[in-house]
Protein backbone atom coordinates (compact mmCIF):
# COMPACT_ATOMS: atom_id res chain seq x y z
CA UNK A 1 0.00 0.00 0.00
CA UNK A 2 1.50 3.31 -1.09
CA UNK A 3 1.51 6.46 1.00
CA UNK A 4 -1.42 8.09 -0.82
CA UNK A 5 -3.64 5.02 -0.39
CA UNK A 6 -2.69 4.80 3.28
CA UNK A 7 -3.61 8.45 3.87
CA UNK A 8 -6.91 7.94 2.06
CA UNK A 9 -7.68 4.88 4.19
CA UNK A 10 -6.88 6.77 7.41
CA UNK A 11 -9.07 9.69 6.31
CA UNK A 12 -12.04 7.46 5.52
CA UNK A 13 -11.55 5.59 8.77
CA UNK A 14 -11.60 8.87 10.69
CA UNK A 15 -14.82 9.96 8.94
CA UNK A 16 -16.43 6.59 9.68
CA UNK A 17 -15.51 6.75 13.36
CA UNK A 18 -16.69 10.36 13.59
CA UNK A 19 -20.07 9.69 11.96
CA UNK A 20 -20.53 6.49 13.96
CA UNK A 21 -19.69 8.31 17.19
CA UNK A 22 -22.22 11.05 16.41
CA UNK A 23 -24.92 8.46 15.70
CA UNK A 24 -24.08 6.65 18.94
CA UNK A 25 -24.32 9.89 20.93
CA UNK A 26 -27.29 11.57 19.27
CA UNK A 27 -29.72 8.78 18.35
CA UNK A 28 -30.69 7.79 21.95
CA UNK A 29 -31.69 11.39 22.74
CA UNK A 30 -35.24 12.62 22.54
CA UNK A 31 -35.67 14.01 19.01
CA UNK A 32 -36.77 17.60 18.45
CA UNK A 33 -40.41 18.20 17.62
CA UNK A 34 -41.74 20.08 14.63
CA UNK A 35 -43.44 23.42 14.93
CA UNK A 36 -47.24 23.25 14.46
CA UNK A 37 -47.11 25.47 11.34
CA UNK A 38 -43.77 24.20 10.04
CA UNK A 39 -44.41 24.85 6.33
CA UNK A 40 -45.62 28.37 7.01
CA UNK A 41 -42.60 29.05 9.23
CA UNK A 42 -40.15 27.63 6.69
CA UNK A 43 -41.66 29.67 3.85
CA UNK A 44 -41.51 32.82 5.97
CA UNK A 45 -37.86 32.12 6.80
CA UNK A 46 -37.09 31.51 3.13
CA UNK A 47 -38.89 34.75 2.25
CA UNK A 48 -36.52 36.63 4.53
CA UNK A 49 -33.55 34.79 3.00
CA UNK A 50 -34.61 35.56 -0.56
CA UNK A 51 -34.84 39.27 0.30
CA UNK A 52 -31.36 39.12 1.84
CA UNK A 53 -30.04 37.24 -1.21
CA UNK A 54 -31.55 39.80 -3.58
CA UNK A 55 -29.95 42.69 -1.69
CA UNK A 56 -26.66 40.79 -1.69
CA UNK A 57 -26.85 40.15 -5.45
CA UNK A 58 -27.37 43.85 -6.13
CA UNK A 59 -24.53 44.82 -3.79
CA UNK A 60 -22.17 42.33 -5.44
CA UNK A 61 -23.20 43.60 -8.86
CA UNK A 62 -22.18 47.13 -7.86
CA UNK A 63 -18.96 45.76 -6.37
CA UNK A 64 -18.23 43.88 -9.60
CA UNK A 65 -18.88 46.93 -11.77
CA UNK A 66 -16.78 49.19 -9.54
CA UNK A 67 -13.74 46.97 -9.10
CA UNK A 68 -13.67 44.39 -11.90
CA UNK A 69 -15.36 45.77 -15.02
CA UNK A 70 -12.49 48.00 -16.19
CA UNK A 71 -9.91 45.22 -16.12
CA UNK A 72 -12.33 42.77 -17.73
CA UNK A 73 -13.08 45.24 -20.54
CA UNK A 74 -9.37 45.76 -21.13
CA UNK A 75 -8.74 42.02 -21.40
CA UNK A 76 -11.77 41.58 -23.67
CA UNK A 77 -10.45 44.39 -25.88
CA UNK A 78 -7.08 42.62 -26.07
CA UNK A 79 -8.84 39.45 -27.24
CA UNK A 80 -10.79 41.38 -29.86
CA UNK A 81 -7.63 43.11 -31.13
CA UNK A 82 -5.82 39.79 -31.39
CA UNK A 83 -8.75 38.31 -33.32
CA UNK A 84 -8.81 41.28 -35.70
CA UNK A 85 -5.05 41.04 -36.26
CA UNK A 86 -5.22 37.31 -36.91
CA UNK A 87 -8.09 37.69 -39.39
CA UNK A 88 -6.19 40.43 -41.23
CA UNK A 89 -3.06 38.28 -41.46
CA UNK A 90 -5.04 35.29 -42.72
CA UNK A 91 -6.76 37.46 -45.34
CA UNK A 92 -3.38 38.75 -46.58
CA UNK A 93 -1.56 35.44 -46.39
CA UNK A 94 -2.43 34.17 -49.91
CA UNK A 95 -3.34 30.69 -48.63
CA UNK A 96 -0.14 30.50 -46.56
CA UNK A 97 -1.93 30.10 -43.24
CA UNK A 98 1.02 28.39 -41.58
CA UNK A 99 3.39 31.34 -41.75
CA UNK A 100 5.29 32.42 -38.67
CA UNK A 101 3.34 35.67 -38.39
CA UNK A 102 0.00 33.85 -38.32
CA UNK A 103 1.26 31.29 -35.82
CA UNK A 104 2.51 34.09 -33.57
CA UNK A 105 -0.86 35.89 -33.87
CA UNK A 106 -2.68 32.70 -32.94
CA UNK A 107 -0.44 32.27 -29.92
CA UNK A 108 -1.11 35.86 -28.82
CA UNK A 109 -4.86 35.24 -29.22
CA UNK A 110 -4.70 32.07 -27.12
CA UNK A 111 -2.73 33.90 -24.41
CA UNK A 112 -5.20 36.80 -24.41
CA UNK A 113 -8.18 34.42 -24.14
CA UNK A 114 -6.47 32.55 -21.32
CA UNK A 115 -5.80 35.78 -19.40
CA UNK A 116 -9.46 36.76 -19.79
CA UNK A 117 -10.65 33.33 -18.65
CA UNK A 118 -8.35 33.34 -15.61
CA UNK A 119 -9.48 36.84 -14.65
CA UNK A 120 -13.18 35.92 -14.94
CA UNK A 121 -12.62 32.82 -12.78
CA UNK A 122 -10.74 34.90 -10.20
CA UNK A 123 -13.53 37.51 -10.20
CA UNK A 124 -16.19 34.84 -9.63
CA UNK A 125 -14.20 33.29 -6.79
CA UNK A 126 -13.79 36.67 -5.08
CA UNK A 127 -17.49 37.44 -5.39
CA UNK A 128 -18.37 33.98 -4.07
CA UNK A 129 -16.07 34.44 -1.07
CA UNK A 130 -17.66 37.83 -0.38
CA UNK A 131 -21.13 36.23 -0.57
CA UNK A 132 -20.08 33.43 1.79
CA UNK A 133 -18.66 35.90 4.34
CA UNK A 134 -21.78 38.05 4.17
CA UNK A 135 -24.05 35.00 4.47
CA UNK A 136 -22.04 33.81 7.48
CA UNK A 137 -22.41 37.17 9.21
CA UNK A 138 -26.14 37.29 8.47
CA UNK A 139 -26.68 33.79 9.84
CA UNK A 140 -24.59 34.51 12.94
CA UNK A 141 -26.80 37.46 13.88
CA UNK A 142 -29.86 35.19 13.83
CA UNK A 143 -31.30 34.98 10.31
CA UNK A 144 -31.33 31.22 9.69
CA UNK A 145 -33.24 28.72 7.60
CA UNK A 146 -34.29 25.87 9.92
CA UNK A 147 -34.18 27.16 13.47
CA UNK A 148 -37.82 28.26 13.41
CA UNK A 149 -39.00 24.86 12.19
CA UNK A 150 -37.94 22.71 15.16
CA UNK A 151 -38.48 22.80 18.91
CA UNK A 152 -35.72 21.19 20.96
CA UNK A 153 -36.39 19.95 24.48
CA UNK A 154 -34.67 22.01 27.14
CA UNK A 155 -31.08 20.71 27.30
CA UNK A 156 -30.20 19.30 30.70
CA UNK A 157 -27.04 17.34 29.91
CA UNK A 158 -23.78 18.13 28.18
CA UNK A 159 -24.67 15.91 25.24
CA UNK A 160 -28.01 17.65 24.73
CA UNK A 161 -26.28 21.02 24.82
CA UNK A 162 -23.78 19.66 22.27
CA UNK A 163 -26.62 18.50 20.03
CA UNK A 164 -28.34 21.89 20.25
CA UNK A 165 -25.25 23.82 19.21
CA UNK A 166 -24.36 21.23 16.56
CA UNK A 167 -27.77 21.85 15.01
CA UNK A 168 -27.09 25.59 15.08
CA UNK A 169 -23.74 25.12 13.36
CA UNK A 170 -25.37 22.99 10.67
CA UNK A 171 -28.17 25.54 10.30
CA UNK A 172 -25.63 28.36 9.89
CA UNK A 173 -23.75 26.33 7.28
CA UNK A 174 -26.95 25.63 5.35
CA UNK A 175 -28.04 29.27 5.53
CA UNK A 176 -24.67 30.47 4.26
CA UNK A 177 -24.99 28.14 1.27
CA UNK A 178 -28.53 29.32 0.51
CA UNK A 179 -27.63 33.02 0.68
CA UNK A 180 -24.38 32.65 -1.25
CA UNK A 181 -26.18 30.55 -3.88
CA UNK A 182 -28.45 33.46 -4.78
CA UNK A 183 -32.15 34.21 -4.72
CA UNK A 184 -33.05 31.97 -7.67
CA UNK A 185 -32.35 28.76 -5.76
CA UNK A 186 -34.36 29.90 -2.72
CA UNK A 187 -37.21 30.94 -4.98
CA UNK A 188 -37.25 27.47 -6.57
CA UNK A 189 -37.44 25.89 -3.10
CA UNK A 190 -40.46 28.03 -2.22
CA UNK A 191 -42.16 27.15 -5.51
CA UNK A 192 -41.67 23.42 -4.83
CA UNK A 193 -43.04 23.83 -1.32
CA UNK A 194 -46.09 25.58 -2.72
CA UNK A 195 -46.62 22.69 -5.16
CA UNK A 196 -46.24 20.03 -2.45
CA UNK A 197 -48.30 21.89 0.15
CA UNK A 198 -51.16 23.85 -1.46
CA UNK A 199 -52.21 25.22 1.92
CA UNK A 200 -49.11 27.44 2.06
CA UNK A 201 -50.37 31.02 2.31
CA UNK A 202 -50.88 32.37 -1.22
CA UNK A 203 -49.92 35.87 -0.12
CA UNK A 204 -46.44 34.69 0.82
CA UNK A 205 -45.96 32.89 -2.51
CA UNK A 206 -47.22 35.85 -4.55
CA UNK A 207 -45.05 38.22 -2.52
CA UNK A 208 -41.93 36.16 -3.18
CA UNK A 209 -42.74 35.86 -6.89
CA UNK A 210 -43.29 39.61 -7.12
CA UNK A 211 -39.89 40.23 -5.50
CA UNK A 212 -38.24 37.84 -7.91
CA UNK A 213 -39.84 39.47 -10.96
CA UNK A 214 -39.17 43.05 -9.88
CA UNK A 215 -36.18 43.12 -7.47
CA UNK A 216 -35.85 46.88 -7.75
Amino acid sequence: MDRESLLKFVRYLFYTVLVGGLFYILIPMEPPSLQPDIIKNVVQQLTVLIIVALFLERALEVYKISYFSLKKEQLAADVENCQTTLQALIAAANNNINSEGIQAARLRLLNAEERLRVYIDSMRQRLLRAAIIFGLLISLVGVRSLEGAFVFPAPVSVLEIFRFYLFRVLDVTLTVGLIAGGSKGIHNIIKKLSNLFPDVPEKVIKFVQAIRQDPA
